[in-house]
């Protein structure tokens, strides 16, 4: 695969013909790389980030996800080339989401909860959670925060919608009652082997218990 190198990540990819996209992708996420760091308090990863560019069956193949799936991190972000020039606001909104799987899993490597994990990188894609508010509107009853610990890579098409915005509702109150430091606090104590319920309380000052039943 041939490299595009930027000041804070480098993308592979397998031609010529997708250098162009490359460029593109180099951009959003460095754009993605500021926004969401200055979010976060400033919290910025320590090492350049790996991505990977693929066709959908490539994508499928490797990274073995479910078929809803837009992009995934493993320690790369990698991303199928869904017509991504033909909708940069889908290409921007998929790499700020994968960005910020690999910037938690820089602050913790371990004990991240699914929910608090995916609601962050849900969020942090754009400030317009409507189809998230919509979706709860719609669910037959809610979710517990508890039943979303793992993967939600398990979880039907739509099982995961549900559970993404619930996710995304739950994390955007946690950074309104907080702010982005203490949620990158919470993190980072995490990644140090922190109980959760120890480390949320300290840095959201209210236990988990209390947060959850107010949502």
């Amino acid at each position: 695969m041939q490299q595009a190198i930027g000041q804070h990540f480098t993308v592979s990819f397998e031609g010529p013909e997708e250098a162009a996209l490359a460029s593109k992708v180099i951009d959003s996420l460095e754009r993605a790389y500021w926004r969401i760091g200055d979010t976060l308090g400033g919290t910025y990863p320590s090492d350049p980030i790996t991505v990977v560019l693929y066709t959908g069956e490539q994508f499928t193949d490797i990274t073995r996800s479910p078929s809803w799936a837009a992009g995934a991190y493993d320690g790369a972000i990698r991303v199928p080339m869904r017509g991504a020039l033909d909708n940069e606001k889908e290409l921007d909104r998929v790499l700020a989401h994968e960005f910020t799987h690999a910037l938690i899993r820089s602050l913790a490597a371990r004990g991240v909860p699914a929910w608090l994990n995916e609601g962050l990188a849900t969020i942090l894609e754009s400030g317009d959670l409507r189809w998230a508010e919509q979706q709860l509107r719609q669910a037959h009853a809610p979710v517990s925060l508890g039943t979303l610990q793992a993967s939600f890579g398990r979880l039907s098409g739509n099982q995961a919608q549900i559970a993404y915005a619930t996710s995304a509702m739950a994390v955007r109150r946690l950074v309104e009652e907080g702010g982005g430091f203490a949620i990158a606090n919470l993190l980072r104590d995490l990644g140090d082997g922190a109980d959760f319920n120890a480390a949320f309380a300290h840095r959201i000052q209210r236990t988990f218990a209390d947060f959850q039943a107010s949502l």
